[in-house]
């Protein structure tokens, strides 16, 4: 199975759950930067509505790849700039789609569900979506991310 793990990552813990994914699945993997600065707390409080993100453009050709995994740090209950505007910017008609997220207290189904509707409008399948809580140790991360991989029963 071919794989592409595209995600962002503010303090570290989504990286490390994608490279979590990318060892038990041997994806491809990559970071998106965010290089817009200053943005103002409705940006913050809104991200899908408003195209804050100054992301790299990468050429997103997944062509090649038959899953793609998407993840992001949950704001405010929401997905963030980054990935908004990534996701907006790529078709990913055929492909199926899981997606995962990052949060220490509360917000993880709304972000997930917000990240489902813009892949969906992006003509994705989205076939499966965990939440990782990174209020806990490095060890226990990568634990819980690998306990809810092995329950999405993806092939190696």
């Amino acid at each position: 199975m071919r794989n592409l793990i595209l995600f962002y990552s503010k303090t570290g813990n989504t990286a490390l759950v994608a490279q979590t994914i990318k060892d038990k699945f041997k994806s491809h993997v990559k970071e998106l930067n965010d290089f817009s600065h200053n943005k103002t707390g409705i940006e913050y409080l809104f991200p899908t509505i408003f195209e804050s993100a100054s992301i790299n453009h990468y050429n997103f050709d997944i062509d090649y790849y038959e899953t793609i995994f998407i993840g992001t740090p949950v704001w405010i209950s929401s997905l963030t700039p980054a990935i908004s505007e990534m996701i907006k910017n790529v078709d990913f008609k055929g492909k199926n789609v899981v997606l995962f997220n990052t949060m220490k207290f509360y917000g993880g189904h709304n972000a997930i569900r917000r990240m489902a509707k813009l892949v969906k409008k992006s003509n994705g399948n989205v076939i499966a979506a965990f939440t990782i809580k990174t209020n806990t140790s490095k060890e226990n991360i990568v634990k819980n991310t690998i306990s809810a991989i092995n329950d999405i029963n993806l092939k190696d």
